[in-house]
């Protein structure tokens, strides 16, 4: 399928292609933009109309360049990835990558190297791969693929060309959301349209128990329910989450670094810091879906056909007298324990609070 397999981009599309038909690959690109969007895809399809052996500015999915490329086994085609308990980019990966720079390609023109989740080197990871792109190989591009490109050094922001990934559309989406079969089909379009744009988070919506959980207490302070006592409840939830998080991490760390790497003492405090973020960001996850409801309520009082709700089959149980001085008191609420997790203060208290703010009539 080449480039049709990218959806809702294309101003990247249209730019992608004219580098291929006019042949002036540059040795730096940054794809960046939100997660789950199309950028991992678009790089590897960029890779194939690279080195296709049919195309002028596409892959054509059948010559051998292009099936190699497909099933991950062409030679001058890389990926590197984090790696570690803290999902690093180190630097003997990019010195071993810099070694191979020196050699020409193997059974194509240029060889591509795609980094995932680039801002993911360290330090000194990223000075050394500095080196490499003040002075690349002609035959050789590096394709920086990054939701978080601000990590990334100014300098070698200024080395690559960015090529801007934007969200998809909630139609793109929910299509998405039609090639699995285990997803409640009633529930695809508001999935669909709690994404933000982003198709893994609405299948993290699918698998998690965030929405169910946050939907659970907005109802439940809506009839008037004790507040300190859901958020003891969800003070419970929030453990449980710490506690799945960590032993996810575990699990997937275990065993996966290799004998000869830099890990021969693990880093108990760094990764503690790993799981912390990872506890952040899902509770902040929550946060988007409680600001969701609330926005959701306020249009709908206004406007109650508003294309632009997110609920979609949930209007039944929006508040009926929706005011909008308590509606702007609530989504304050919710950015002020937004900054309160970004400040890693204790995330119990931060709940219960808002949870007083979001039952007060």
């Amino acid at each position: 399928m080449s480039f049709k397999r990218i959806q809702d981009q294309s101003v990247a599309l249209r730019l992608l292609r004219n580098l291929v038909r006019r042949k002036r690959i540059p040795n730096g690109l940054l794809f960046w933009g939100p997660d789950g969007v199309g950028k991992r895809l678009a790089a590897w399809e960029f890779a194939k109309a690279v080195n296709c052996m049919e195309s002028d500015d596409d892959a054509c999915d059948t010559c051998l360049s292009c099936r190699k490329i497909e099933h991950r086994n062409h030679t001058d085609v890389m990926l590197i990835t984090p790696t570690g308990k803290m999902r690093i980019i180190r630097e003997s990966v990019i010195t071993e990558l810099n070694d191979l720079s020196a050699y020409r390609p193997f059974d194509s023109g240029r060889r591509i190297v795609l980094i995932e989740d680039a801002d993911r080197m360290n330090e000194t990871a990223q000075n050394k791969f500095l080196k490499t792109l003040e002075e690349p190989p002609s035959d050789t591009t590096f394709i920086l693929i990054s939701g978080q490109p601000r990590f990334l050094l100014p300098t070698i922001q200024s080395r690559c060309q960015r090529v801007r990934f934007g969200v998809l559309s909630t139609e793109t989406i929910a299509s998405l959301l039609e090639q699995h079969s285990d997803v409640d089909g009633a529930k695809r379009p508001m999935f669909a349209s709690l994404a933000g744009g982003s198709v893994a988070r609405a299948l993290e919506l699918t698998e998690n128990k965030r929405l169910e959980t946050v939907l659970h207490v907005i109802l439940s302070l809506a009839k008037g329910e004790d507040p300190l006592a859901l958020s003891e409840q969800f003070g419970k939830y929030i453990q449980e989450t710490e506690k799945s998080i960590a032993k996810q991490v575990q699990e997937t760390q275990r065993g996966s670094t290799a004998p000869d790497e830099e890990e021969t003492a693990p880093d108990k405090d760094a990764i503690e810091a790993h799981i912390a973020g990872l506890v952040r960001r899902e509770m902040i996850e929550h946060l988007v879906l409680f600001d969701a409801w609330y926005r959701d309520e306020l249009v709908h009082s206004v406007v109650p056909d508003a294309p632009f709700i997110h609920y979609l089959g949930q209007t039944s149980h929006f508040s009926k007298e929706v005011c909008a001085h308590r509606c702007a008191a609530r989504l304050k609420a919710i950015s002020e324990a937004w900054m309160y997790i970004e400040r890693n203060l204790n995330k119990q208290r931060i709940f219960r609070d808002l949870f007083f703010v979001l039952s007060a009539p």
